[in-house]
C-alpha cells in the first residue's frame, strides 16, 4: 500500500497527528471539568486513535480523505476550545500552556539553530490546510530575518462553524510558535494580521 504514498502525505499526516494531540491533551484538561465534551468531539468528529497513514488511507481517494482528516482535526480543535471557554472563559491561560508545552516538546532547536531550520520546521509542524491550498508564502528570507504572509485562512470556516472566535486560534498559534523556539535566541512576532516574522 506504501507504493502509493508519497512523502507529502507522511508530512501532511503527521501534522494532522500534532494538533490532534493537542486536541486530546486539552481534552485530558477538561475532563476536570466537563466529561461530556470528550463524547461529543469524539460523535461529531471521530475519536483521537490515528494509526499509522499505510494502514488506513484510502488509496483510492488519497487527497479526499487526507482533506477529511484534516476537517476533522480542525472541526475538533475549534469546537473544543471554543466550547470550553463558553463554559470556563479562565480556562485560556491553560490552554496555552497546552499549546506552548507542545512546542516545547516538538522543537529540536538550540540557539546555534538556522532561522531557515527553523521556518521549515514551522511549515512541518503547523497545519494550514492542503499543501495545495497554498495558505503561507515567504515574503522575505535572509540570515536575521525572515517574514511570511498569510495568503487566505484556512481555519476561519471551522471556528465559525463551532460559533467560537478565530482570534482565539491565532493566540494559540503564537503560543505553540513561542514553545518551538523557547530554547532559542530567535524572537517570533506578528507584524500584521496576516503576517509573521521570526528574527536573531
Amino acid at each position: 500500500m506504501s507504493a502509493f504514498l508519497g512523502p507529502i502525505h507522511f508530512w501532511l499526516y503527521n501534522k494532522v497527528k500534532i494538533q490532534n494531540e493537542i486536541v486530546e491533551e486539552i481534552l485530558d484538561y477538561a475532563d476536570k471539568h466537563n466529561k461530556e465534551l470528550r463524547t461529543t468531539l469524539y460523535s461529531k468528529f471521530g475519536d483521537g486513535d490515528l494509526k499509522p497513514l499505510e494502514e488506513v488511507i484510502d488509496v483510492t481517494n488519497i487527497h479526499g480523505w487526507l482533506q477529511e482528516r484534516v476537517s476533522q482535526v480542525e472541526s475538533k480543535l475549534a469546537y473544543g476550545v471554543t466550547n470550553l471557554l463558553k463554559e470556563k472563559p479562565q480556562a485560556m491561560d491553560e490552554i496555552k500552556n497546552i499549546f506552548n508545552n507542545k512546542g516545547a516538546e516538538l522543537s529540536t532547536f538550540n540557539r546555534d539553530t538556522a532561522l531557515e531550520e527553523i521556518y521549515k520546521s514551522l511549515n512541518d509542524t503547523l497545519l494550514d490546510g492542503m499543501p495545495c491550498d497554498h495558505a503561507i508564502s515567504l515574503i522575505s528570507s535572509d540570515e536575521k530575518e525572515i517574514i511570511w504572509k498569510r495568503n487566505t485562512c484556512v481555519h476561519q470556516q471551522y471556528w465559525h462553524e463551532a460559533g467560537g472566535n478565530i482570534d482565539d486560534f491565532y493566540i494559540l498559534r503564537d503560543e505553540f510558535i513561542k514553545g518551538l523556539l523557547n530554547k532559542t535566541n530567535v524572537k517570533y512576532e506578528r507584524p500584521t494580521e496576516t503576517s509573521g516574522r521570526i528574527y536573531s
